[in-house]
């Protein structure tokens, strides 16, 4: 069975073949060779294809009207929450002391002396929230670029396959939690140990992903490409990553949640700053409250990040959008109650 590395490794098709065909008097010969042409888009050739034909569709009315809509929605299902959970503290089915209401955390986020910690150790809300969108893009960023690096490497030489990706797929089952020690040791206690808990933590699993996602990739495309005249670097640049781009995108977002853990287990295992140690450090001073909203500022900035990651993937690929929905998906109103 031909894999993706066999047509790296010139083990697959031949890289250049001669089509025949009928000539304009009728005869045969050999066809003109091919221009560049991108096989995603047919019918549109790269070297004439205009701005406004490559340009990505505007959003449409039905389109911001969808968004609005699950903008109500969003909100209208926190108010519920809300509402049960002052209601449960209310009939004491609550712990007021453990979970506070709703109406104990707005006062208390109105006063802004959200801290925590004793002496140069003292955490500060907005502190902690710059200090761990900083370490967890840094570690983000960086463990993407070694995990698809890797994976790249993987699928375009075989011995890298049979020596490396044996390790990876060792590597990336091993928990967060499991870093920390050798992070903190190598790196210090700092922001360099949170980073590099980041990129331990995403870079065996998102490795493995991507090596799925590119040979996941039609043979087909690799055959047109050669065909086209297309050579190993071209071939890598304009038919395997794009094909593969749909799949590494949704990788990416998922790693995210991923890195957004690891970091925020370093910082409560001993990483002394941050929205972890803020958490670390209420619990210690009984604060529940500041615990309470620690919680919930966790869960807004990772819901905010996953949408700027959304919001870019549908810009990056927007024929993906198109073909959703001129395809539409007509099974989802068959599951909707109501």
């Amino acid at each position: 069975m031909e894999t993706l590395d066999d047509f790296f490794q010139g083990e697959g098709e031949p890289q250049a073949l001669y089509l025949r065909g009928h000539s304009a008097n009728g005869g045969i010969g050999k066809s003109e060779p091919k221009k560049d042409v991108d096989i995603f888009r047919p019918g549109i050739r790269s070297d004439t294809a205009d701005s406004e034909t490559l340009k990505a569709p505007q959003p449409s009315r039905e389109t911001l009207l969808g968004r609005c809509k699950s903008g109500v929605w969003f909100v209208f299902a926190w108010l519920l929450l809300g509402a049960i959970w002052e209601l449960g503290a209310a009939q004491g089915w609550l712990n007021k002391r453990v979970l506070p209401p709703p109406s104990a955390l707005l006062p208390y986020l109105a006063t802004g002396n959200l801290a925590a910690g004793l002496g140069e150790g003292q955490t500060t809300l907005g502190g902690a929230i710059i200090d761990t969108l900083l370490r967890v893009s840094a570690g983000f960023l960086i463990g993407l670029f070694c995990a698809l690096a890797a994976a790249v490497l993987i699928v375009t030489a075989r011995p890298a396959r049979l020596l490396f990706f044996p390790i990876v797929q060792t590597v990336a089952p091993i928990a967060p939690v499991a870093w920390i020690p050798l992070a903190i040791s190598a790196a210090g206690i700092g922001s360099g140990a949170a980073v590099l808990i980041v990129v331990l933590t995403i870079f065996g699993s998102v490795t493995a992903s991507a090596v799925a996602a590119f040979d996941a990739v039609p043979l087909e495309y690799i055959k047109v490409g050669r065909l086209l005249g297309a050579e190993r670097t071209r071939l890598l640049w304009r038919v395997v990553l794009p094909a593969a781009a749909p799949s590494l995108m949704t990788v990416a977002r998922m790693s995210f949640f991923g890195a957004w853990m690891a970091v925020l287990a370093g910082e409560m295992a001993g990483i002394n700053s941050g929205l972890g140690a803020l958490i670390m450090f209420g619990q210690q001073q009984f604060n529940m409250r500041l615990v309470m909203i620690g919680i919930v500022t966790i869960g807004l900035l990772g819901f905010l990040v996953d949408r700027l990651l959304l919001a870019f993937q549908k810009r990056l690929l927007w024929w993906e959008n198109r073909a959703q929905k001129q395809g539409s998906r007509p099974w989802r109103k068959s599951f909707l109650i109501g």
